[in-house]
């Protein structure tokens, strides 16, 4: 239960993909005041980078996890000691005075869980031999550590650290990472929080006074990298000297993660159909000039108008339901001195050409500093991804849940065309849909190319008075 007169900081659901999020740098400490909009942290997405600020004016009570650590969305990371709110409530029940919490027995404050998976004491093991009772005995394994809280004045930690020659260290996992980072040996450390609890604050006195020096962790790289569950195949074995091996990115992980789940559950299916878009093309300096119009942004407007003539290409599955969404939340894939990444253009149905370009330069340009905000990444109905830049004749992309579909822009190149009887010189571009089968058939991706096609090659009937 959470207590009175504390903040709890979760990590924040930055896009609806995200279930896990790094801390890539806490910029508070302990024991620090912080205000409402003070950066507490910078935290990584599965997208990008965002500064996580505090809610609400405080002391930083506890700090759960280290800089580098990965932790599931919603999971409390920090607590703080709103301001004005003493230390008065007990840890164990509402008015208590917190002396007489902190000298009850620990047995007396701990789940009975807790108490059952804790050595006996000599005096205990007596007792119970004499009166022919058998002891519960300490677990063969050290059971998973729980955060616990390390200021006065919250709730007690709801385990200790695993029995160390007799006797149990208390510490948080923030303390327990920063003494490994200072070479701190922490079970000569008194602690200073409930129930002697070591929190940071003891770990840096200690690293200050010259305390025992423990063995460090090896750094990342040379610790060996456990297989995620989407790693089907085997590992690939590298001798010395062969290659430079590093752990991969957060982000490359989650993105692995993601296309393979993309792979594995949607079945895909392709359709692709050729553009002749060299009336397009025509007008394309025109439309620069005019409002900074590119390639892709009228691919873009013509696949909104396209979607209005065919809603169910907007649509999504998702676990026996069919999400009919209100609104083309156009994702345009972007790609980053980060990695690529999806910028969500929300509602686009609702704009002109002018307004798409607008609104679309500026997104972009978001994504590529890394300032996406979570709506800008949420729920994107519908992906584009153009490769035209690069000379790409045709590619197959993967779709982009909760998209149904997936374009994959290809280059306008020169093509030999048939018409009338003769051979004309057009400009054709490639687009190939990879479709949700699960929602739609091949007829209705065709017919929905085939009139995003008529559109990109009727500039007049696109662009209307524009």
């Amino acid at each position: 239960m959470k207590e009175a007169g504390v903040y709890e900081v979760t990590m924040p659901k930055l896009s609806d993909s995200m279930e896990m999020g790094k801390i890539i740098q806490w910029k508070v400490k302990e024991g620090d005041q912080v205000g409402e909009g003070d950066v507490l942290a910078e935290v990584e997405s599965d997208k990008a980078v965002m500064e996580l600020e505090s809610f609400r004016k405080g002391m930083v009570a506890e700090i759960r996890h280290a800089d580098g650590e990965e932790v599931p969305v919603g999971q409390v990371i920090a607590m703080i000691r709103l301001a004005g709110e003493g230390p008065e409530a007990a840890p164990g029940k509402r008015g208590e005075p917190r002396a007489a919490a902190a000298q009850k027995p620990l047995a007396a404050r701990a789940p009975a869980a807790e108490v059952a998976r804790r050595p006996a004491s000599g005096a205990e093991e007596t007792a119970a031999k004499a009166k022919g009772a058998a002891l519960p005995s300490a677990p063969t394994t050290a059971p998973r550590a729980e955060p616990g809280l390390a200021e006065p004045g919250l709730t007690e930690p709801r385990r200790a650290e695993a029995p160390r020659e007799g006797a149990r260290v208390a510490i948080s996992p923030y303390a327990r990472k920063l003494a490994a980072d200072k070479g701190v040996d922490y079970s000569a450390v008194k602690g200073t929080g409930p129930g002697g609890r070591i929190t940071a604050r003891d770990i840096e006195r200690a690293a200050g006074a010259g305390a025992a020096v423990a063995q460090k962790a090896p750094p990342a790289a040379a610790r060996a990298v456990k297989p995620s569950p989407d790693e089907e195949l085997p590992a690939i074995e590298v001798a010395e000297g062969e290659a430079d091996v590093e752990d991969a990115s957060f982000r490359l992980r989650t993105q692995a993660r993601r296309v393979v789940a993309s792979q594995h559950v949607i079945p895909h299916f392709y359709v692709t159909a050729g553009a002749n878009v060299a009336a397009l093309f025509a007008r394309k300096d025109e439309l620069k000039a005019g409002f900074g119009a590119t390639v892709t942004h009228l691919v873009a407007y013509a696949c909104v108008q396209a979607l209005k003539q065919h809603p169910g290409i907007n649509w999504s599955y998702d676990r026996g339901r069919v999400i009919k969404w209100k609104g083309v939340h156009l994702g345009l894939a972007v790609d980053t001195p980060q990695g690529l990444t999806v910028a969500v253009l929300r509602d686009a149905q609702k704009l002109s050409l002018r307004e798409l370009v607008a609104q679309a330069t500026e997104l972009v340009e978001r994504a590529r500093a890394g300032r996406l905000g979570a709506q800008e990444r949420r729920h994107p109905t519908f992906t584009i991804t153009n490769l035209g830049m690069f000379g790409v004749e045709h590619f197959e992309p993967i779709i982009n849940p909760p998209s149904s579909v997936t374009l994959a822009v290809s280059s306008a190149l020169p093509a030999a065309l048939v018409k009338d009887a003769a051979i004309h010189i057009g400009m054709v571009m490639k687009l190939t849909a990879a479709c949700d089968h699960r929602i739609i058939d091949g007829a209705a991706a065709a017919r929905f190319l085939s009139d995003l096609r008529a559109l990109l090659e009727s500039p007049d009937r696109l662009l209307g008075g524009q």
